[in-house]
């Protein structure tokens, strides 16, 4: 099997309405780089980021073509700790890496978020021969209960989902509950649309406390791991009905 391409995918934040769109994607392959919009589909991704209200950044300015480049791109770069910091292998250890760790690494760990944009990495979801798997922070921490029991998770803590249609903001909303039943906040929505259809079609899946980080900002305090199956029966092309969203998808 050829090795998977090392993927990230690039979330904007429209800050007035706080909403999340997946609206590209970076990819290393055989120490090349790669970046690009993701055109295809609607939902959470860059056309329907555009219509409210993102434009292109000024480094990638042509949405249809695919950028490549032998050294991650400046303005991505950037966004990593700068490797001379006297404190730069403490930083790593935090971030769970090793040393040998690659820039790709360093940028999904941190996000590779800064203060002056309200952009953001995150891992893609990851389909091979019916598994797939991803992780991701619980999004709106700050406005559910989470603040009132983090002290009271652990990593390898099991969490619990429930699909929320009536959301006014997202009708494939879904909700995160730690297992005493406290609501911690909700799956990011660039991903809610496949959990919605794994979770109504029944399929098998285990979600865990992957990482805590008290001290974090809000939407980057407890992350979340699930591994799961699809069906033999479902066309994983063909969960999402409105055909909204692409994943990762290998086979």
């Amino acid at each position: 099997m050829r090795k998977r391409p090392f993927e990230l995918w690039l979330v904007w934040q429209n800050v007035k309405t706080r909403q999340r769109y997946h609206v590209g994607s970076l990819r290393y392959e055989n120490d090349i780089y790669t970046f690009s919009y993701e055109t295809e589909g609607y939902r959470r991704k860059l056309a329907e980021a555009m219509d409210n209200g993102y434009r292109p950044h000024l480094a990638f300015p042509d949405i249809n073509k695919t950028y490549t480049s032998s050294t991650l791109f400046g303005p991505f770069a950037r966004r990593l700790p700068d490797t001379r910091r006297p404190d730069y292998q403490s930083i790593l250890r935090d971030l769970g890496l090793s040393p040998e760790c690659t820039k790709m690494d360093v940028l999904r760990a941190t996000g590779g978020i800064l203060a002056t944009d309200s952009y953001e990495f995150v891992s893609p979801i990851l389909v091979e021969n019916h598994y797939f798997n991803l992780d991701f922070f619980v999004a709106g921490w700050r406005y559910y209960d989470g603040s009132q029991v983090i002290n009271q998770l652990q990593v390898g803590d099991s969490v619990e989902f429930s699909v929320d249609p009536g959301n006014e903001y997202d009708h494939k909303a879904v909700v995160v509950m730690s297992v005493n039943g406290k609501k911690l906040g909700f799956i990011p929505a660039f991903y809610s649309g496949w959990m919605f259809e794994v979770i109504v079609k029944g399929c098998n899946y285990k979600a865990r406390v992957k990482a805590i980080y008290p001290q974090a900002v809000a939407h980057r305090k407890v992350n979340i791991s699930i591994v799961g199956e699809v069906s033999q029966h479902l066309n994983i092309k063909e969960m999402l009905n409105d055909k909204e969203e692409l994943l990762a998808v290998t086979y």
